[in-house]
């Protein structure tokens, strides 16, 4: 039985003796990327609103893969089925881990992505083509069968090879040929290496995917020759990957009434030289705009959170001498790409201190963990109308303080000494006294900087003077 491998790994250096043209290094590297691929076992269909091996079926795959210690977990959606059927081929499965290897060993190739593809009818005398298409999507590891509990993660640096594209003749100029397209994502994204010093054909872009038709000479098992071998890099980072594995047959010119096949074809994917955007590892969350506020004996500490792939949660840490903290509560991430606001409030009317300071810890799923900047609030009445800056001069967390009556949203900008705005940043004011951590101070030269606070209904302003020892 013919199979089809999309693999990202690297060939290995000799392979079984055929009779036809077979190079079996350098078209696959990694240009210097991760090396980490996939392993696909065992798939699990998620609840959905497709029945099984139908349009709209998921699959879930444990532990497909492991990058900087974290396993991830693959989804696997089936998109489309045109003019093919996965429920008709032999060992209907999403995925078959008895594929065979080059040497027709079966199990070899359990790793795999391998769905069986079979035309959805007989071919005679009329061309037919057609197609299964999925879109796989990676996940951090979670437990159970059900909905992820984060989004899917990005990833960078990623190659996709689609391996062993062949076929054969029929009769008098005819042929049947695996093909593969790859969806396109922008402008030469991804780029797409069909027919280049290969056996194979560029079919071009078709209605946004990039098409590439397999040689009509048949290899044994999973051929790993690069002239079989259509290439996809993709650049930037992916949250999902869709790509179609399917055929084409172009009926005999004569005696075509003689021709009545319908061959089940093994497919197959790995996915691989990828990493996580940051330099191989999860990306870190990114906290800004934190802020502090206390009203009527009752803190309130208030973030803004990016990039929460890898996080599990938020620790939150207090102090009365600004030295000794305390871990006194935590929030759980929600986790996603996008912008989140995170609240605390603390109760400290019972605090003799006239300052409370807090840190807030960012704990990933991977058990490592970073600190934000220290910030602090003062628990007795401050001045209306004054904006301070303290410390002052600073070098990487100057704390804007100031006192206002009723809650309001502010707009922060800092100017240089010429007046060109240097910083921008917002933040939610809430009645009483309030501490904002001005963000990258770290990015600014040494000098002098106006800071300026705006409320729709008040402007106050204050002098900054950055010193880095």
């Amino acid at each position: 039985m013919k199979k089809i491998l999309f693999l990202l790994l690297a060939l290995p250096s000799t392979y079984l003796s055929i009779s036809q043209t077979c190079t079996t290094t350098g078209f696959d590297n990694c240009s210097g990327s991760s090396t980490v691929v996939t392993n696909f076992t065992n798939p699990v269909q998620l609840s959905g609103t497709g029945a099984a091996l139908s349009v709209g079926a998921k699959y879930k795959f444990n532990n497909v893969t492991t990058i900087s210690s974290l396993n991830y977990d693959a989804i696997v959606t089936i998109d489309a089925i045109v003019n093919a059927t996965l429920s008709g081929a032999q060992n209907p499965s999403i995925d078959d881990d008895n594929a065979a290897n080059e040497t027709g060993t079966s199990g070899s190739q359990s790793a795999l992505f391998a769905p069986r593809i079979a035309p959805d009818q007989v071919l005679s005398c009329t061309d037919r083509s057609g197609y299964v298409e999925f879109t796989v999507q990676f996940y951090l590891h979670y437990t159970g069968n059900g909905t992820p509990p984060t989004s899917a993660v990005s990833l960078s640096n990623l190659n996709f090879l689609h391996f062993d594209m062949d076929g054969g003749t029929q009769g008098n100029n005819g042929h049947f040929k695996e093909i593969g397209y790859v969806k396109v994502i922008g402008t030469n994204n991804p780029a797409n290496y069909g027919g280049a010093n290969t056996e194979l054909t560029n079919g071009g872009n078709i209605g946004g995917w990039l098409l590439t038709r397999g040689s009509t000479t048949e290899r044994d098992g999973v051929s790993r020759c690069a002239e079989v071998i259509e290439k996809t890099i993709y650049s930037g980072s992916q949250s999902s990957i869709s790509f179609r594995m399917g055929y084409e047959y172009k009926a005999p010119s004569t005696n075509c009434s003689s021709i009545n096949i319908r061959p089940t074809r093994q497919y197959g994917s790995k996915f691989g030289c990828f990493n996580l955007p940051g330099g191989g590892g999860p990306l870190a969350a990114k906290m800004k705009d934190l802020t502090i506020n206390y009203y009527a004996g009752n803190t309130t500490l208030s973030w803004t959170s990016l990039q929460e792939t890898n996080v599990e949660k938020y620790e939150i840490l207090r102090s009365t001498d600004g030295v000794n903290f305390e871990p006194i509560g935590q929030i759980k991430a929600k986790g996603g790409s996008e912008s989140i606001q995170y609240n605390y409030v603390d109760n400290v009317a019972s605090f003799a201190s006239k300052f409370i300071y807090y840190k807030v810890k960012i704990i990933d799923f991977d058990r490592s963990a970073k600190l934000s900047n220290v910030v602090s609030i003062k628990t007795t009445v401050w001045n209306s109308g004054e904006l301070t800056i303290t410390p002052n001069p600073s070098s990487s967390n100057a704390q804007l303080k100031l006192m206002v009556n009723a809650s309001s949203k502010a707009d922060i900008v800092v100017y240089d000494a010429t007046g060109k705005t240097i910083l921008k940043q917002q933040a939610n004011l809430q009645a009483g006294n309030n501490s904002i951590i001005l963000n990258d101070i770290t990015k600014l030269s040494d000098g002098y900087y106006t800071v300026r606070l705006t409320t729709a209904t008040q402007t106050f302003s204050s002098r900054l003077l950055v010193w880095k020892p």
